[in-house]
């Protein structure tokens, strides 16, 4: 049978995405040898960053490369890997289109609505993804969360979901050791043996970066200790710039745009802690792979991220700054609740491997097709 997977564009993706289409790309033919797995690409050069040429790439190009390669050869399935090119199942057949959702966020930004003639641009775009989203003839969701948020918001029909949690072994101990952590705690300009607490991701307004700093500044006023801040995977925006300048911690605070999964993988392992307050998550990739990596998790009950952590981390029922900075003090300063954190994180992280995710993956592509089409 053959199968076309369809990934987001080269240069738009964000990590997580990126790594699902890898992941699937690496297992898939290794679980089904016997079937066939093509990967629809529309390489973008680096000059296609620009705004408008993303916008081409995205719902003109990307689509036409697909409709290309349906009518060159016909496929048995899609797996259309990102729901953000969800308007793409308008170039193949619904009743054998399979989309992953990895978050509703783009419902809830429609939701809110909005002015100006860009934002009405940007919600008329998402509703279109969305109600091509609805058409499917499946939809694989990362987590339970996102599952209720497919029933309860866009009406899809619960026996058509399929919940396929992502995997964490995509990270482990650095193939260098010591050396290895050393160096690239050395790179984030720490002094010697500091401790610091981590944030990864994106700064998006979800992410309650503005709470994570104002929880760290209070975090170092209660344990008295010298602590760092180190952000990776985003770039401040002038209000969190202003805040920290504001709170007087800017000589604390470190921030790396984006890191090689070992170079992370380091990170994880030096952090005292990862601070984790995004009130929507669709997953929380960073939360499992603190877990595998043995760094104790603070973060907010909000989204699938409890789905993920379940007792192997702290979680904090108010977004407030204080809830943040006395658990984590918590975390800091009792020794034996440390301990059981990481111990229950280890093993509770263990559960979740990209092969799981394949197999699973691979599981709803035989359901799909031996539907009847008609």
């Amino acid at each position: 049978m053959r199968v076309v997977l369809v990934p987001d564009l080269e240069l738009e993706g964000w990590k997580s995405m990126e790594l699902y289409a890898h992941q699937l790309e690496r297992w898939l033919p290794r679980l089904a040898p016997d079937w066939a797995f093509e990967v629809v690409r529309l390489p973008t050069p680096r000059w296609g960053r620009a705004r408008p040429l993303r916008f081409a790439a995205r719902y003109v190009l990307l689509p036409r490369r697909v409709a290309r390669a349906r009518r060159k050869e016909p496929a048995a399935l899609h797996h259309i890997l990102d729901h953000s090119y969800a308007h793409v199942l308008r170039w193949l057949d619904p009743r054998r289109t399979i989309i992953t959702v990895h978050d509703l966020y783009p419902y809830h930004l429609v939701s809110v609505g909005g002015t100006g003639a860009r934002i009405r641009l940007r919600n008329a775009v998402l509703q279109w993804v969305l109600t091509s989203l609805r058409e499917a003839a499946h939809v694989i969701a990362d987590s339970e969360f996102t599952k209720r948020e497919m029933v309860h918001g866009l009406g899809y029909p619960e026996e058509r979901i399929t919940v396929v949690p992502l995997g964490g072994d995509h990270i482990g101990a650095p193939s260098e050791g010591e050396e290895a952590l050393e160096r690239t705690v050395r790179q984030l300009d720490l002094p010697p043996g500091a401790r610091f607490v981590l944030h990864v991701g994106s700064c998006d307004a979800r992410k309650n970066i503005g709470t994570a700093l104002r929880a760290f500044s209070r975090l170092r006023e209660l344990t008295g200790e010298d602590l760092y801040f180190v952000q990776v995977g985003g770039r401040f925006a002038r209000a969190h710039w202003r805040a920290i300048h504001q709170w007087g911690i800017a000589r604390y605070v470190r921030q790396r745009a984006d890191l090689p999964w070992e170079q992370l993988a380091s990170v994880y392992r030096a952090a005292a802690l990862l601070l984790f307050p995004s009130t929507y998550e669709g997953f929380g990739l960073p939360v499992l792979e603190a877990m595998r990596m043995g760094t104790p998790v603070v973060a907010l009950a909000a989204g699938a991220v409890p789905e993920v952590l379940g007792d192997a981390g702290l979680l904090v029922l108010e977004n407030e700054a204080e809830a943040f900075a006395m658990a984590a003090a918590r975390v800091l300063e009792d020794g034996t609740l440390r301990d059981t954190l990481v111990k229950r994180a280890r093993e509770r992280a263990r559960a979740f491997t990209w092969e799981e995710t394949a197999r699973r993956a691979l599981a709803v592509y035989r359901a799909v097709a031996s539907l009847d089409p008609r």
